[in-house]
């Protein structure tokens, strides 16, 4: 629901766009609301509006609460399932490397390819929650790769279990961070947060005109602005200036390459 055009722009140019744009349009509409109903409310008017308005803002405030809660927890689990498979990836690695046979070693190249495509490609993929086919071809040859090991020593034969468990790990992680990057509030309840926002900002209309009333209705219009932006910035985990780096990934191929550079 929201343009990936947003996403590019930096973030305090995203907040001041959502703000300014909240403000702009509620200021807009106060005035095309004194310009055609032209008549004063009087104060038995705008106690009802007042009271109307605590019952709209609070329910409001919890959609919005809601929704803040709801995006943030997103944000936290896909960060969780990134650092989560890339600590699956490096165990796995080393694993295959002290395994050290043909086999392992074929399969240890795959993981190291998996990672490259997953950190190259799939990650600006993930911005609009698409996966790479590629990446999943490539996790299954991770499989078929490991399949081949055959143990003949004791080591061999303690470490095999440990290397098949690394792997199923790593494609439930693998699913987990692609399930995450698919995360976005739903349309439903943004239309519903949109309308609960205007009755409260229209009950304030029946206020006069004066400039400390316009500089009120400025200020609320501006502080639901600032959770909007909190909400869409958040919103797609792997989109945006505040999205999940691809660091871990990074970091696990980094230690795939020390540990080859001190292997003799």
């Amino acid at each position: 629901m929201i343009p990936d055009l947003l996403y590019d722009l930096p973030l305090w140019l995203l907040g001041a766009v959502i703000s300014g744009l909240a403000v702009a349009v509620t200021l807009a509409a106060y005035a095309g609301f004194r310009r055609i109903v032209r008549r004063e409310f009087d104060s038995d008017d705008r106690g009802v509006a007042m009271a109307v308005l605590s019952v709209v803002a609070t329910i409001t405030s919890l959609l919005l609460a809601f929704s803040a809660v709801s995006v943030w927890e997103s944000f936290q689990s896909a960060d969780e399932a990134v650092v989560h498979e890339a600590d699956t990836i490096a165990e796995l690695a080393r694993d295959l490397a002290v395994y050290d046979s043909a086999e392992s070693r074929h399969a240890r190249e795959v993981l190291r390819q998996y990672i490259q495509l997953v950190a190259d490609k799939e990650w600006e993929d993930m911005r609009t929650g698409q996966a790479s086919a590629e990446a999943w071809a490539t996790a299954d040859n991770i499989f078929r790769a490991v399949g081949t090991i055959e143990p003949d020593t004791l080591k061999r034969q303690a470490l095999l279990p440990e290397i098949w468990a690394r792997t199923n790990e790593l494609v439930g992680h693998r699913r987990d961070h692609l399930y995450t990057s698919e995360s976005e509030v739903p349309a439903t309840l943004w239309l519903v947060v949109l309308a609960g926002c205007m009755l409260t900002m229209a009950n304030m209309f029946v206020l006069p005109p004066s400039s400390f009333n316009i500089s009120m209705i400025a200020a609320l219009a501006f502080s639901l602005g600032l959770v909007f932006f909190f909400v869409i910035a958040m919103d797609r985990p792997f989109a945006g200036r505040e999205s999940i780096s691809d660091e871990p990934f990074r970091s696990a191929l980094e230690n795939m390459q020390r540990w080859d550079d001190q292997t003799p």
